[in-house]
């Protein structure tokens, strides 16, 4: 099964704080009807698995990451804002409004992450095979990225970037 939170992020009363005084910008959206992807898995052989799937387009997943080590701070902005092609610009800022219209991009709360809160950097690059371009996020930047509180051992082999490897995994 995919990974619940560790019980020390449910005590982490920064965090935890936050998200209830601002559940407007921890909203869970997904396309996926888990409704009815739980009824077409339900002769699925790994019953564990897909209640974790589904309980991650519910409840938001948790990515395999593990308590934060002394050090970290309880709040870290590693955005680095930093793209100065125009075209790309232009991409990024398109994208955010269409994500924030959808409901999966938080809107603006002010120029400050808010207690608890890590970002990673966001960059723009082209699409594989095409001369469009899409989004990416760092996950592994800076000092305390959140790809440095996983244990590669954990996700040996493992491809979750997209929905379809997603698939490929619940076959």
């Amino acid at each position: 099964p995919l990974p619940r939170p560790p019980d020390s992020e449910f005590r982490n009363k920064l965090a935890t704080d936050t998200i209830r005084q601002h559940p407007e910008l921890f909203k869970i959206v997904s396309p996926i009807n888990v409704e009815r992807f739980e009824k077409l898995l339900e002769g699925h052989p790994n019953r564990a698995f897909v209640q974790s799937v589904c309980a991650g387009f519910r409840n938001g997943f948790w990515p395999f990451a593990r308590d934060r080590p002394d050090g970290y701070p309880d709040t870290w902005d590693e955005s680095q804002s930093d793209i100065n092609n125009p075209e790309h610009l232009e991409f990024l800022n398109s994208q955010i409004l269409e994500e924030v219209g959808l409901g999966r991009f938080s809107p603006a709360f002010g120029p400050d992450l808010l207690p608890g809160m890590y970002s990673s950097p966001v960059h723009v690059v082209p699409k594989p095979g095409s001369s469009k371009l899409r989004l990416v996020t760092d996950q592994s930047a800076g000092d305390f990225s959140p790809n440095s509180l996983i244990d590669k051992r954990d996700i040996a082999g493992a491809c979750l970037d997209n929905i379809r490897d997603l698939g490929y995994a619940l076959r």
